[in-house]
């Protein structure tokens, strides 16, 4: 049986070895991120288009990808799988939440909080599903799926986190000529800052209400998942194939991809510029960093690796216990797909709105913009090793 399973998984990683998709995917992304390095550094992109491409995949690339995601044919076993999937997303952020910070343990409270947050929340949305579809086939669903509890955690955990005030002095390095103010020194002035602090808290508080509630992704995701359970109940499918003439086949109403295809047309056509965008502005933000400073700081090594070897390990081990879970019991099972999508969005670099909390309220700016510069370019490197592993151990029977 050892032998047996010993040449399945060998197979299986050297038939991924070997297929063109694997490293089409693989160089594709490599060379579209240079092209962008290069396009900024030359001159012929100016870094302030970073932020308009960052916009146009994340209101409109983005959200089609969502919705065309769940297009597709359902199964009671595939609704268990994504729950499972589901699940697993929610156990992570739980137990990285409580444990990320003691990753930490030797650093000022502030680091503590900044590294953890920049370690449990990568950016799963903007470098994540991009990669993980082009690698894999039928990536859409799982992603977003994932994603979910992603978005909850990181607009209420990862605000809460970074809001916090300052608990201690940082150096002008750290603080990038902000304002410095010491309470033994300056009480009143202190007392002004907290005030404004906390103004800026609740504001905060109603923005991230809104930017859940209205987020142009999870409203596709939510929309997209109803249509999607709708196929199961009974006698829905009333609307003849209208791709095919004479199929025999029928589909719910709404199937939009059959009962209606132009508008099936529009959002793929806006779901495709979703991954080259993306991939040109990951390399317009290497080319704004300066990685020699970045590389300086011990700190932003450590926690590179844990945002990039850590953080998806804890999520394949999940992986792997949920699977033993839904074999032993029937209950689910969980594909190659569901494990590659889970580790390789997880070595994702860390989210840009954890970036944003961090600068936004004063609490390691420069740390956090060092450490995505570091991470961003050490996720790309690692991507094939995550493939390979994700492979050999979705060879298995767990996964099979």
């Amino acid at each position: 049986m050892s032998l047996y399973l010993q040449a399945d998984v060998g197979q299986a990683v050297v038939a991924t070895l070997k297929a063109w998709k694997f490293w089409s995917a693989i160089l594709a992304t490599i060379f579209v991120i240079f092209l962008g390095w290069a396009l900024t550094k030359k001159g012929t992109f100016k870094k302030d288009w970073e932020g308009v491409l960052i916009k146009v995949v994340m209101v409109v690339g983005l959200p089609s990808l969502a919705f065309n995601g769940f297009m597709a044919n359902i199964t009671i076993d595939n609704l268990k799988t994504q729950l499972a999937i589901l699940l697993v997303g929610f156990l992570f952020y739980i137990i990285m939440g409580i444990v990320a910070k003691y990753f930490y343990i030797k650093y000022e409270k502030d680091v503590q909080d900044t590294l953890a947050m920049c370690t449990v929340f990568a950016s799963t949305t903007f470098f994540g599903i991009p990669v993980v579809t082009a690698l894999y086939d039928n990536a859409t669903l799982p992603a977003n799926i994932f994603n979910i509890p992603y978005r909850i955690f990181l607009y209420s955990l990862g605000f809460i986190v970074m809001s916090k005030p300052v608990t201690t002095l940082a150096t002008t390095e750290q603080t990038v000529s902000e304002k410095v103010v010491d309470i033994k020194t300056d009480p009143n002035g202190y007392a002004q800052i907290k005030t404004e602090m906390r103004a800026k808290r609740m504001a905060t508080i109603k923005k991230n209400l809104k930017t859940i509630f209205l987020n142009p992704i999870l409203i596709a995701t939510i929309v997209g998942f109803i249509f999607w359970v709708t196929q199961l109940i009974p006698g829905i499918e009333v609307v003849p194939d209208q791709m095919k003439n004479n199929s025999g086949l029928k589909y719910s109403p709404l199937r939009l991809d059959n009962t209606f295809p132009p508008f099936f047309k529009v959002t793929s056509t806006l779901a495709a510029v979703c991954t080259p965008l993306a991939w040109l502005a990951i390399g317009m933000t290497l080319a704004k960093g300066d990685f020699k400073t970045a590389s300086q700081d011990k700190k932003v090594w450590y926690g590179m690796v844990m945002k990039v070897v850590a953080a998806p390990i804890v999520g394949l081990i999940l992986a792997v216990i949920f699977a033993e879970i839904g074999k032993a019991s029937g209950a689910w099972t969980l594909d190659t797909t569901g494990l590659g999508v889970i580790v390789i969005m997880l070595a994702a670099p860390p989210a840009s709105v954890i970036v944003a909390y961090s600068i936004g309220y004063k609490k390691q700016p420069l740390l956090t913009s060092n450490l995505t510069l570091v991470s961003t370019l050490f996720s790309v490197i690692s991507l094939p090793f995550w493939v390979i592993i994700t492979t050999a151990i979705g060879a298995t029977p767990l996964f099979n």
